[in-house]
């Protein structure tokens, strides 16, 4: 993300808090995706000024791509939802309709590939919302207890999390009326691994629990989503596509499972993501959006400082 592009972001933030939110917001939606970049891979938002590419990379319109004699890339058109490899030795520009090549080689584009990360735009639009950070006022505070209200879970991916409100605290996790015990845990989140149920959807509530009684109880259950039998082969097949299209790409995994309601298991694959790339900036909105969805509201206000101390220092 340029430094131009961040402060349309600052002020499509600003607009959008002032019910002002128009034409500036729009322009901040990436259009393609750089992924699986070898070589020297460059981008330039004017044609003159170029910055190697050495991670994913989202584009906007009016950007650049190159690649050198070594160089090569994945592109991820969002408009038309296909994939295109780019050769060595050329050069792209990103276009309100998608990509366009200059010179060089740039595939025929391969729509089933491009299926695999659908909205990806859209996500990343409106995971930029969640990356402001606003000033709180102290005040003593009721317990209280937020959920996901929708999860998708599978035997692969069995893990439901929630915030921890301090080791004072233990839990029981009612799925369809059937009570589990969770006890203390420490640290920002509860993690608890679920088994046994039928594919399909289920109720559940996390109660709080102070010295053995109920502290808190939330008055409307949430919702897991239980992905196996017949219903997982098409993930199954869909992640090895994604697998052959960009292995041990942590971060298009999390993009990939996020789409499909797999909210930790996302959360999971960014963080793995971040902490092998701490410099990434552009990407961690998309990290600061599951901790906004998962209710994990400590960890979301600190990445977003992180967030926006490192786009101040660039």
């Amino acid at each position: 993300m340029t430094i131009q592009r961040i402060k349309l972001f600052v002020l499509a933030v600003f607009l959008a808090t002032t019910g002002l939110a128009g034409q500036a917001m729009a322009e901040l939606n990436p259009v393609a995706m750089v992924s699986q970049a070898q070589g020297n891979v460059e981008y330039s938002k004017d044609g003159e000024k170029w910055k190697a590419v050495t991670r994913n990379k989202l584009l906007s319109e009016g950007e650049q791509l190159r690649t050198a004699g070594d160089g090569s890339a994945k592109v991820i058109n969002q408009v038309t939802g296909t994939v295109q490899n780019m050769g060595a030795d050329s050069l792209i520009k990103i276009t309100a309709n998608g990509v366009e090549k200059v010179s060089g080689s740039l595939s025929e584009p391969d729509k089933s590939a491009g299926d695999l990360l659908e909205n990806l735009d859209k996500r990343f639009a409106k995971a930029q919302r969640y990356t402001t950070v606003r000033r709180s006022v102290e005040k003593e505070k009721s317990v209280k207890l937020d959920t996901i209200k929708e999860v998708s879970l599978s035997p692969q991916y069995p893990e439901l999390a929630w915030s921890n409100l301090g080791s004072q605290y233990s839990y029981e996790l009612i799925i369809d009326n059937n009570p589990i015990p969770v006890p203390s845990a420490s640290g920002e989140m509860v993690r608890h691994k679920i088994a046994g149920l039928t594919p399909g959807k289920h109720d559940y509530l996390v109660r709080v629990l102070q010295n053995g009684q109920e502290v808190y109880t939330p008055k409307k259950p949430s919702t897991i989503n239980w992905v196996d039998g017949e219903a997982i082969k098409p993930l199954e097949k869909s992640l090895k596509d994604l697998q052959a299209l960009a292995p041990g790409d942590d971060f298009m995994m999390g993009a990939f499972l996020e789409d499909r309601g797999f909210t930790v298991a996302a959360m999971d694959m960014y963080r793995k993501y971040f902490k092998e790339n701490p410099q990434d900036v552009d990407m961690r909105p998309m990290l600061i959006k599951t901790y906004h969805d998962l209710n994990l509201k400590d960890l979301q206000k600190s990445e977003a400082v992180q967030y926006q101390k490192m786009l101040s220092e660039q």
